[in-house]
């Protein structure tokens, strides 16, 4: 199976509020190590205590 270059997903880009929360989609896809599995996710959530976390 040949893995793309890049996927999508949302990162923390800094200390604030939720305005440091930013939605990607050129993250490059990260290579597994020997010992290693990559798992293909197909969904997450934001929960309230993600929320609530960043604005204090």
């Amino acid at each position: 199976m040949t893995l793309p270059e890049t996927m999508r997903g949302m990162i923390l880009s800094g200390h604030g509020g939720l305005e440091k929360l930013e939605w990607r989609e050129d993250l490059p896809v990260p290579v597994p190590g020997a010992g290693e599995v990559l798992i293909r996710i197909g969904a997450s959530a934001v929960n309230n205590t993600d929320i609530n976390t960043r604005i204090g």
